[in-house]
């Protein structure tokens, strides 16, 4: 009877480990990274998220901030923010820190590329930590379009709409709005930013396409709209028949504009940027821009949380999102970023100040 105890026992006991190895099983998947070794998280177990951004005073990256939290908060998710204050060491100490923080998931949007790749695509998924890279393609890729702008070793990539493509297009507006030789001056950020040098490679490819198209200056600036000016100011006075400005984002529109003005060279010199801010939106429908592109940072980070969310529930994501995940706007063609002028502004909606 003893013996029969004992076994009968035993066979519940081992029918309860098998159940329960069998559970744990079950609430496993498997995230494709695109490398030989998956990350196997818990399903279901996204509840902190790591999110890096450059800099948290610059408006459009408030938007990314805005986005993750709103989108995290729909999921009971909690995001910390991790700003780099466009220092790119701080960044990857941030990263290194946080490999050891508990956290489920990263959303990353680089200052340089290069310099977190390792970070992002190797040591964060080596320690079980799936990424998204939102707006700024890393590991080299900025340069890149469409679904090459995915790092194998992070789940996905969303944006698009700051590559080469996407600058090309505002400057095939400047072409547009006026025929013949034109001098143009452009503004960019830091020399090794992935806009910097996705903007760098469509300004080399517009001007050999328009060779009417002479470029007189292309400033480095630290996005501020006060050197911005600056720069500005110093072009006008060494070139006062200059025909237009092209700048990587709304701020070099903003530092321009009274640069111009105090020139006495409004309505002369047009302005043309990326970033398509609730101030641009103003700018174009007074006059004082000519064009932007729209820009959905804030989309775009709710699109990485809700791609990690499906990811950590076992479906599969897609490599890369375009358009930073926003619906098109009229006019607009798939894979192609949108030109906003006067003639379409009622339409498009901006996210940032």
């Amino acid at each position: 009877m003893r013996k029969y105890r004992y076994l009968r026992n035993a066979a519940l006991a081992g029918a309860m480990l098998a159940s329960f190895a069998g559970t744990a099983w079950a609430e496993d998947v498997s995230i494709d990274i695109g490398t030989d070794t998956p990350i196997v998280v818990q399903k279901g177990g996204l509840k902190r998220i790591a999110l890096f951004i450059e800099m948290g005073t610059n408006t459009a990256v408030q938007s990314t901030v805005s986005g993750a939290t709103e989108a995290a908060a729909r999921h009971g998710i909690t995001v910390d923010v991790f700003d780099a204050r466009f220092d790119i060491a701080r960044q990857v100490n941030q990263m290194q820190n946080a490999l050891i923080g508990g956290y489920d998931a990263w959303i990353v949007a680089a200052i340089e590329g290069e310099q977190v790749c390792n970070m992002a695509a190797n040591e964060a998924p080596a320690a079980g930590i799936p990424v998204a890279v939102v707006t700024m393609a890393i590991c080299g890729r900025s340069t890149n379009e469409g679904d090459a702008m995915w790092s194998p070793g992070t789940v996905t990539y969303i944006g698009g709409n700051e590559s080469p493509n996407s600058f090309k297009r505002v400057m095939q507006q400047m072409v547009a709005d006026k025929a013949g030789p034109l001098k143009i001056a452009a503004l960019t950020g830091q020399p090794l930013h992935p806009i910097t040098l996705a903007f760098d490679k469509a300004l080399k490819e517009f001007l050999a396409e328009n060779p009417n198209v002479t470029l007189v200056a292309e400033h480095r600036t630290d996005y501020s709209p006060e050197m911005c000016q600056q720069k500005v100011q110093t072009t006008l006075q060494a070139t006062p028949d200059l025909d237009a400005i092209i700048g990587v984002y709304t701020n070099m529109s903003k530092g321009a504009v009274p640069a111009v003005e105090a020139a006495g060279l409004t309505g002369k010199v047009r302005l043309y940027e990326a970033g398509g801010t609730i101030w641009s939106v103003d700018a174009l429908k007074s006059g004082t821009i000519s064009a932007t592109t729209g820009y959905y940072r804030g989309t775009a980070a709710d699109t990485a949380v809700e791609l990690l969310v499906k990811a950590f529930n076992g479906e599969q994501v897609p490599r890369a999102v375009m358009n930073d995940g926003h619906a098109l706007i009229a006019g607009q063609q798939a894979g192609l970023v949108g030109v906003v002028t006067a003639a379409n502004v009622d339409q498009y909606t901006p996210q940032s100040p």
